[in-house]
């Protein structure tokens, strides 16, 4: 059992990893489809979020952006989740959007942009969570739409998008071939983050490493490869580690065998994240105190999960230090 005795809901947090659309409540997704005339495969909203592998979880997420049509709806769901953040103690959120599931049904662009910025906004402004945003490519589309929506990302407001990234599932998908899209990302000054090494092996996040990210999603399977450990320790690469997604999609059998904590013993750098709170009916100061009772972690080891959260996002330093500071002040004065 877990050794703190601070609040872990309260205590202030950095999330790195968190995707828009698995933050839509299933309220929301119940109002939206009756909105839009979408028939849902289920009767209750909450069924949805039902799965045992990746490939139910991703067809459940379609399921959820099936329902978003207007920037109304977008701006609806990046409020509520800017409301959820702030009751689960964050302060500062860099939050994946994958434009690839909504373009392919006619949703535009700036329907999604437009919208989920305006909620990030009054967001920001009703509840003090900060919001940044990183835009996703669907990895099996492959390299050409991926260079195609790099072009349009390069155009957006640099004040609201830090980055771009790759998401969905590894299988089948050469991870090689990204290295172009990475490259010219880099190029146009957006910072690069890939989910790999999640349900595929360490040799893709080798091959991400290799491509220049600037940090690596999930990384699950890091440890399977001594050499490439070494290389992302000693380049400080971070991991933006998700546990319990990787227990409920079945990457792992049970979050005390996670390499989390191999992960922190080793020196690599990595944060604590929720990757879609609404999908697996938890948040995260769930996680962290989940994360807690399954090593058996203590008050130093929580503040420096959420330090390292701090120290490996891509805010200004002046704001890292800033929040670095509260967390320490939430500690020192006994909250």
């Amino acid at each position: 059992m877990r050794q703190t005795t601070i609040d872990l809901r309260s205590l202030p947090k950095a999330e790195l990893h968190c995707h828009l659309e698995g933050t839509v409540r299933p309220g929301t997704v119940a109002d939206l489809a009756l909105a839009h005339g979408v028939r849902l495969p289920v009767v209750e909203p909450t069924d949805l979020y039902a799965y045992t592998s990746l490939a139910d979880f991703l067809a459940a997420f379609g399921v959820v952006c099936s329902v978003l049509r207007t920037p109304a709806d977008f701006h609806r769901i990046a409020y509520e989740a800017c409301q959820d953040a702030a009751a689960a103690g964050i302060r500062y959120r860099e939050m994946f959007f994958s434009p690839g599931f909504h373009l392919g049904r006619g949703v535009e662009l700036s329907t999604v942009w437009d919208g989920m910025i305006a909620g990030l906004a009054d967001g920001e402004a009703d509840t003090g969570v900060v919001t940044r945003v990183i835009l996703d490519i669907d990895k099996p589309a492959g390299l050409g739409p991926a260079m195609a929506l790099l072009e349009v990302a390069k155009g957006l407001d640099r004040d609201w998008l830090l980055g771009v990234g790759g998401d969905s599932t590894e299988r089948g998908v050469d991870h090689r071939a990204f290295a172009p899209f990475v490259a010219a990302a880099r190029k146009a000054g957006l910072r690069t983050s890939f989910h790999c090494g999640e349900d595929g092996p360490a040799a893709n996040i080798a091959a991400m490493v290799d491509a220049g990210v600037d940090r690596i999603d999930h990384g699950t399977h890091l440890l399977d490869d001594a050499d490439l450990t070494r290389r992302v320790i000693d380049e400080g690469i971070p991991l933006t580690s998700c546990p319990t997604s990787n227990v409920e999609l079945d990457v792992v059998p049970e979050l005390a065998t996670h390499p989390f904590g191999r992960f922190r013993e080793l020196g690599v750098p990595v944060s604590l994240n929720s990757d879609d709170p609404a999908f697996f009916q938890f948040d995260l100061a769930d996680e962290y105190e989940r994360v807690a009772d399954a090593f058996d972690y203590g008050d130093d080891d929580m503040i420096d999960i959420a330090l390292a959260g701090v120290a490996q996002s891509w805010l200004p330093a002046d704001e890292r230090a800033d929040l670095a500071t509260e967390i320490r002040s939430f500690v020192a004065v006994g909250v």
